[in-house]
């Protein structure tokens, strides 16, 4: 069985009648810039699944944040609320699986083309979307 969920294999299944139940997002830095991985648990797999490119070959990341909302609430028809966590959030433990899965590593965002040390006081890391 796969390790996530593909668009081929969701769009399949919505078609025959599945929907999605839940859906969050982790942001984490890549290379410097701050990538998106939606995890989606759908009425015909048990648990939360990372969005996987095609073949499986590997986590399904977008830098646009947007696009990513687009393809969940336009393509795949899901109407819930879509909760933002950064990579290594404690508020991810409720999600055993995933908590063990990204560990922090490097800077957080929105903040991954700065070192976390030279920060101003003002500064502030927001755990969710929304503004500073």
């Amino acid at each position: 069985m796969a390790n996530g969920l593909q668009e081929g294999e969701i769009r399949q299944a919505l078609q025959e009648g599945g929907h999605i139940r839940n859906v969050l997002i982790v942001s984490k830095c890549v290379g410097g810039a701050v990538e998106h991985l939606a995890y989606l648990r759908a009425s015909w797999r048990r648990d939360f699944l990372p969005l996987r490119t095609w073949n499986d070959r590997g986590d399904r990341t977008y830098r646009d944040l947007d696009r990513l909302l687009t393809l969940i609430r336009a393509d795949f028809g899901f109407g819930g609320c879509i909760p933002v966590y950064i990579a290594g959030d404690p508020e991810l433990a409720r999600y055993k699986v995933l908590a063990r899965e990204l560990p922090v590593a490097g800077p957080l965002p929105p903040h991954c083309g700065t070192e976390l040390g030279s920060l101003h006081e003002s500064d502030q890391i927001v755990r969710d979307v929304g503004t500073r």
